[in-house]
């Protein structure tokens, strides 16, 4: 059933539509990342949905009803920005109480949603310490307990760990999870971190010039990108310039820049022969062979560079036309000894694993 409901959705500056007609629906308790580069229209969403900016079209429905007419501060939408902003002079009890406190709760709920609140995020004995006494990692905790004290029915997250480190960032996110799944608030999240928004999310919007690119679970997005810049945005990818030699239906063959020829490649969007596409590949669905040893499609590469990178193996491949060709592969099938710089492989891949992006 759907709980929040954005519907053609645009927000102009002047001449520049920085949104344009996005329209969403969100279920009760669900998690959403807004996902895109910087300038792709994502916060400024976010934004129109908090009231912080006015809608130049659209609607924006919580609950059914219609909140755009609702100041910011009367939406009871949940708030946790990039930048902490506690109140200095207050103690962590303070800030957490503040919001309740405006919104004239007694003493003794007060002081009941703070231990409450505090408890969800792991801060029992930090009441009485002031924000300056904090890591970044605690403060964001704290503005997390002070967003959700008031119990809003949707939370509003606009890139809250990108001030943290990375091992940081990662513990953060265990606990956002957690607090997710204990609480059920409906979330809405905006990052441009594709690791974060594959990490915490039920579905992702990924943006692209103001517009949603692909909406979907995150191994939709991964395993079936609908553009090129979804395929290209998230994950790792490898795309090799070609021809298509014929088109039918969603499927093609293509001729590579070295003569070689493949068959029956994935088509995304129409294409006729002659057309020029790009072949994309996975670096962690590519495979090394010695030279004749690989059933699958493939084609012949030189090994320019291996790195070890812990629980992988980064490979970079050179192709008889000169591209580079990136693989990935678990460091515990890979024996050192087997890697030799200037060795000439066959790099070779399921069909399913392949896709056709035209130009």
């Amino acid at each position: 059933m759907t709980f929040l409901e954005i519907s053609n959705i645009s927000k102009t500056f002047g001449n520049v539509a920085a949104v344009n007609d996005v329209s969403l629906d969100i279920a009760q308790g669900e998690f959403v990342t807004f996902l895109g580069p910087s300038g792709s229209g994502k916060s400024t969403t976010l934004y129109m949905i908090a009231g912080f900016f006015e809608p130049s079209g659209g609607d924006v429905r919580l609950g059914g009803r219609s909140i755009l007419a609702e100041p910011s501060n009367k939406r009871n939408i949940g708030m946790v920005f990039q930048r902490y902003t506690l109140f200095p002079h207050l103690s962590v009890a303070e800030n957490v109480a503040f919001p309740l406190r405006v919104r004239r709760r007694s003493a003794a709920e007060i002081g009941r949603k703070v231990e409450e609140m505090l408890a969800l995020v792991r801060l029992e004995g930090f009441a009485d310490r002031m924000p300056a006494q904090l890591s970044g990692g605690q403060q964001q905790r704290v503005a997390l307990a002070r967003a959700l004290a008031y119990d809003p029915p949707l939370l509003l997250m606009d890139e809250p760990l990108s001030a943290l480190d990375k091992k940081l960032r990662e513990e953060i996110q265990d606990e956002i999870r957690r607090i997710h799944r204990q609480t059920g608030v409906t979330i809405l999240y905006v990052t441009h971190d594709q690791e974060e928004a594959l990490s915490l999310s039920d579905r992702i919007a990924l943006f692209n010039h103001g517009r949603i690119e692909q909406l979907g679970k995150g191994r939709e997005l991964y395993e079936a990108p609908r553009t090129r810049f979804v395929a290209d945005f998230v994950g790792h990818s490898n795309f090799l310039d070609c021809t298509i030699t014929r088109s039918e239906g969603e499927s093609a063959d293509i001729v590579l820049p070295d003569g070689g020829m493949l068959s029956g490649i994935s088509l995304h969007g129409a294409a006729v022969a002659g057309a020029r596409a790009g072949l994309m590949i996975r670096p962690d669905r590519l495979r090394l062979s010695p030279l004749g040893q690989a059933a699958e499609p493939g084609i012949d590469a030189v090994l320019s560079d291996a790195t070890f990178i812990g629980e992988t193996y980064h490979f970079v491949l050179a192709t008889g036309w000169g591209a580079s060709v990136n693989v990935r592969m678990p460091a515990s099938r890979v024996r050192p000894d087997e890697v030799t710089m200037g060795a000439h492989m066959q790099l070779h891949w399921e069909a399913t694993d392949a896709r056709l992006f035209c130009h």
